[in-house]
């Protein structure tokens, strides 16, 4: 039987051989061999969070990266049909789960609409990918899930507006892995972005809404409050309740919890950002408000969210002296949830949105041991052992969801060629209004990367980086990382 590596090796060299004799914009092959180590077990934070879940929480470990990605089409300009793939394979040793992948997937397309089926990496949101804390809805912290979706490739602007207006956005379904808490669940996930601006312009706006929900599934873990015999909500008629959010009609097979909510648990932002183009820099600023129900939708849990501002310095010649490239500075906020009780003085609304948890769904907005979302809501594994189990009615997955953070992250470039990239983050953490910790509890996570370039075999990087903790949160620690990492192949 072939390994997932060897099968990789074989699939992309039958794609280049195939390559040879069709029209091809770009195929691309990556390798990456390293080691991990950390003066604790648990891996520092900056060295796990918003890596798609591919490094162990868990020190010390080796890990062996291949991956190869290729576009092809009829000519260069890629404006008619176009196909492609990416697949990406990550061994660990050291690791309860020594083989992942986190990246494996097909599409097609014509012109500016895309067909995907299976593993993507994801960011989702108005948000700097780079050195971000973590967009608020879909971070890319866990590992990415199964799934066929339809949408647009970036920003498509729309001709009958003169291209003023640009709209990106796309429609998926995908599948849960199991737990033992929940089986065969599903991932509806859609979202549409609006750019106000032409692409030349020095001033753009933009907007938009990211609306994810788990649903469906099997349980044995839930009561008659819950579920029917254990069963969620899974016909092709609850999928259309899914999709708008709409209150059920009562039914006789209904649960009481599926009675007075919507299907499923909902989670999503509505983001709103503006960029401007200087002569040598790039600013962009942007919001995340994040909503569960109806009363994050009405901006009840105001001012919660995700707010960034970035400093992205133009393309210029060779650096004479050390230059940033990058500066990202972003807060997070959860402490409202739209109040501490659930009635807040209407019908419409309730408080304790409690982000991520969820009473039908008990691993809460997470998959694969990872929050799905931003890695500063802490699940109850994460944490020290004495913010695990708090007195209270309710015992859930997550623990930690009531969150002010501060983030810087940079970047930059030595004369030499050697690049920098750096994250520091300070966080105040209060738990859950469910379950409060009882007291402030302070943590401050950080780490530098440096890559340098090497001239060994034709041209490949050395990463070394070293991350720490320091607080109350997790447990403390020192890591350092080492990889050689190399790329190859033609544009």
């Amino acid at each position: 039987m072939r390994t997932p590596l060897l099968t990789l090796l074989l699939f992309s060299i039958g794609c280049g051989s195939y390559a040879q004799q069709s029209g091809i914009s770009s195929i691309q092959y990556s390798a990456e061999i390293g080691v991990m180590a950390s003066s604790g077990r648990q891996t520092p934070f900056w060295f796990r969070a918003n890596q798609f879940g591919t490094v162990p929480l868990v020190a010390p470990a080796g890990t062996v990266r291949v991956g190869t990605s290729a576009l092809f089409s009829r000519d260069t300009t890629t404006r008619g049909w176009f196909w492609g793939y990416s697949a990406e394979v990550v061994a660990n040793a050291g690791s309860r789960s020594p083989m992942l992948l986190p990246e494996a997937y097909a599409s097609i397309g014509h012109r500016s609409v895309e067909l995907i089926v299976g593993r993507r990496k994801e960011v989702l949101g108005l948000v700097d990918t780079t050195l971000s804390s973590g967009s608020y809805a879909w971070s890319g912290n866990a590992l990415p899930i199964p799934k066929i979706q339809i949408g647009t490739r970036g920003f498509v602007p729309l001709r009958f507006t003169k291209d003023l207006v640009a709209i990106n956005a796309f429609f998926s379904h995908g599948w849960f892995a199991n737990t033992d808490s929940i089986r065969n669940s599903f991932l509806h996930k859609k979202a549409v972005y609006g750019r106000i601006g032409k692409p030349h312009w020095k001033v753009k706006l933009y907007g938009g809404i990211l609306h994810a929900v788990q649903w469906g599934g099997r349980s044995n873990y839930l009561g008659t409050n819950h579920a029917t015999s254990g069963k969620l909500p899974s016909s092709f008629n609850d999928y259309l309740h899914i999709i708008v959010a709409k209150q059920p009609a009562n039914a006789a097979d209904l649960s009481n919890h599926d009675l007075v909510n919507q299907f499923g648990n909902h989670v999503g932002s509505m983001d709103i950002g503006a960029e401007l183009t200087l002569a040598h820099w790039e600013a962009l600023a942007y919001y995340q408000h994040p909503f569960e129900d109806k009363s994050g939708v009405a901006l009840v849990n105001l001012p919660d969210g995700l707010y960034g501002f970035r400093l992205k310095r133009r393309p210029t010649g060779p650096a004479h002296s050390f230059q940033f490239n990058q500066v990202l500075f972003e807060y997070l906020t959860t402490m409202s949830q739209s109040g501490s009780t659930l009635e807040i003085g209407s019908r419409l609304y309730e408080g304790i949105d409690d982000y991520f948890n969820n009473f039908q769904y008990l691993n809460g907005w997470t998959h694969q041991n990872r929050v799905l979302g931003t890695p500063f809501i802490s699940r109850r594994q994460d944490v020290k052992p004495e913010w695990q189990n708090r007195p209270g009615k309710y015992t859930l997955s997550i623990v930690n969801n009531r969150v002010q953070l501060f983030h810087l992250g940079l970047s930059g470039i030595f004369p030499s060629g050697v690049r920098v990239q750096s994250r520091f983050s300070l966080s105040r953490n209060y738990g859950i209004f469910r379950n409060p910790f009882g007291q402030l509890v302070h943590q401050f996570s950080g780490s530098v990367w440096l890559t340098w370039p090497l001239a060994w075999l034709g041209g490949s990087e050395l990463q070394t980086a070293i991350a720490f903790d320091q607080g109350n949160l997790y447990k403390n620690a020192l890591g350092g990382w080492v990889s050689l990492r190399k790329n190859w192949g033609n544009k």
